[in-house]
């Protein structure tokens, strides 16, 4: 493991400075290598840590970035004010030392990563290799749960049923929402890259192939929240349009007449909406136990890596203390106190906001509307984080926290594209 280990770093060091973009490429079809953990000097790392730092310190040493040019980012002040209270955080902490691993892996590099990303991709084609390297790492997650249904590979015992065949499906990760929480998103940005025309034919089928891999594996994974919210954003996007607008109204009203007409799916989702089943009332007590512990600790919340800790004493002892108060907002007030929040709903409001103002001028202006379609992409990739994220964690996790900053990247590099082609 060691000596394949050296190799990996020796190929992909060579590879961040031979070709910078390609490094990039491979880090985001990989990042769910941070399962791959190991420990240098006993400090505890994973895989895909080590390559950011590797493209990191590369990108310095072959001096590409501009101080200049991270000022200037769209995002410069929210992202600002997001880092500082991060490293306040930190010290907040009942245990510096966890918070210090989770500060480096949450927020130091996949902000590193999104201004490496921001400085290096820089045309049309190099953005879609970013969408194909995304789209490459759902593909394999896809392809590993569907094969998991059948062979029960790597499957915990929690997600089989009492014969032993699968219920719930995984892929590489432990559990069965970590793949809603990391295709969903993909599956809606995959959803407007289809939109775009090709020459051939074969780029539109194979994006076909992943948005249904993606949808496929979120059913499989019985990921509710994951399937709702990307069923809810196709409707509406889908009524959006006008050559679609019918189709997706009679889907809307059928679904309608459905659920008016059959009482057991009535009933399933009336349940499943207002949180009445089991996992709905398990995450009504969390957010309740975690508004207790907010209203005494309101100011900065449990700091980094402190929300276990912290609800230990508003906790009854019915379920498991969980990492994370699985609502958005609750774990970044947990995390990084309420300026924190603040901070992050500027970001949100600014991201959408920046985005909208696109679309508006695309829609007066003709040469815009290519690069606009992209904006309304990109409000929908984020619509689904929150709305998943009103009863998951979408943003507190390795691979999750750089597939955030990467959304956030792609609207700056599709701004910075339309800059540089008028120009």
């Amino acid at each position: 493991m060691l000596y394949l280990l050296i190799f990996y770093f020796l190929f992909f060091s060579y590879l961040a400075y031979k070709k910078t973009n390609w490094s990039i490429y491979l880090i985001i079809a990989a990042l769910p290598s941070y399962l791959i953990r190991f420990s240098i000097f006993g400090l505890p790392t994973t895989l895909l840590e080590i390559m950011i730092l590797i493209l990191f310190f590369i990108w310095l040493i072959k001096g590409t970035f501009s101080w200049a040019d991270i000022k200037n980012n769209p995002f410069f002040w929210p992202i600002t004010a997001i880092l500082i209270f991060s490293i306040i955080s930190i010290f907040t902490s009942p245990n510096l030392i966890k918070a210090l691993g989770v500060w480096r892996a949450y927020f130091f590099e996949p902000l590193i990563f999104f201004f490496i990303l921001t400085d290096r991709i820089k045309n049309p084609k190099q953005l879609h290799n970013v969408f194909w390297a995304l789209g490459a790492s759902a593909f394999y997650l896809s392809a590993i749960a569907i094969w998991q249904k059948f062979s029960g590979w790597n499957v915990p015992l929690a997600f089989l049923n009492p014969d032993g065949s699968v219920d719930r499906v995984v892929s590489v990760f432990g559990y069965p929402n970590a793949l809603g929480l990391y295709l969903g998103p993909i599956i809606i940005l995959f959803t407007g890259f289809l939109r775009q025309k090709t020459k051939s034919s074969w780029p539109r089928i194979i994006k076909f192939l992943i948005i249904l891999l993606g949808l496929i594996t979120i059913l499989l994974a019985q990921s509710e929240a994951a399937i709702f919210t990307v069923v809810l954003i196709w409707l509406i996007w889908g009524m959006l349009y006008k050559k679609t607008r019918l189709y997706f109204f009679l889907i809307f009203l059928a679904g309608v007449i459905i659920f008016f007409s059959n009482p057991p799916i009535n009933h399933f989702i009336i349940e499943k909406i207002t949180l009445q089943d089991y996992s709905g009332f398990i995450r009504r007590l969390i957010w309740g136990e975690t508004w207790q512990m907010l209203k005494h600790n309101w100011l900065f919340g449990a700091g980094l890596a402190g929300y276990q800790t912290a609800i230990a004493k508003y906790h009854l002892p019915t379920f498991e203390i969980f990492l994370y108060p699985h609502n958005i907002f609750l774990n970044f007030w947990s995390e990084l106190g309420l300026m924190g929040l603040m901070s992050f709903l500027w970001l949100i409001i600014s991201f959408i906001g920046k985005n909208l103002k696109a679309i508006f001028k695309g829609i007066k202006d003709k040469t815009s509307r290519p690069y606009a379609n992209l904006n309304v992409t990109l409000i929908f990739v984020m619509i689904e984080i929150i709305i998943h994220g009103l009863v998951d964690a979408p943003y507190f996790k390795n691979d999750l926290s750089i597939l955030f900053w990467l959304i956030i990247g792609i609207f700056v590099i599709n701004k910075n594209i339309k800059i540089d082609q008028k120009n």
